[in-house]
């Protein structure tokens, strides 16, 4: 059983463009497997070609009846990682989100989250450089401290930038 690696275009900007991947894939004999860490993106493995479209949704601590609900709307769970879910169903499915409201609020709490995740991030990184520029390290250190400090900044202040964008959008739609 071989594996298949893709590179995520972004869940925080364009997870369309994922989503439609998995379709191809799945159409190709390749089944969505999971995150296979930052900066890889996706793993597929080998499996039945199948005709099948992908939504996901965000939740964190789902309940069992969470999953049930999907279930019982022609929706099966393939992988969850965190509090990002991806379900696949067979074309001409409902959508998993049946109004722009609903996915509008999903996309408002992730905002919210990536927020708060930048907020601790950023503030962390400028604490850094003041303890750094205080102390007088030498310039080459202290730009190497603060580039490596800089990579949770990236992960937080990216998604959030993404979440807003498409949180505007979505305003603007409705």
């Amino acid at each position: 059983m071989s594996k298949t690696h893709k590179m995520s275009t972004g869940l925080a900007f364009t997870p369309e463009k994922d989503l439609k991947m998995f379709s191809r894939m799945a159409a190709k004999g390749k089944r969505l497997d999971g995150f296979s860490g930052i900066g890889h993106g996706w793993t597929f493995t080998d499996a039945p070609p199948e005709d099948a479209i992908f939504d996901l949704t965000y939740e964190k601590d789902p309940s069992p009846d969470y999953f049930d609900i999907f279930r019982a709307a022609g929706w099966s769970s393939v992988v969850s990682m965190g509090d990002v879910h991806v379900f696949k169903a067979v074309p001409g499915t409902p959508p998993v989100h049946t109004s722009q409201e609903s996915r509008r609020e999903e996309i408002e709490r992730q905002q919210k989250q990536f927020g708060r995740y930048s907020a601790i991030t950023v503030s962390v990184w400028v604490f850094i450089f003041a303890v750094l520029w205080l102390m007088g390290v030498k310039w080459g250190i202290t730009f190497n401290v603060l580039l490596f400090a800089a990579i949770p900044v990236v992960y937080t202040v990216l998604p959030l930038l993404g979440y807003t964008h498409r949180l505007r959008a979505a305003r603007q739609a409705t």
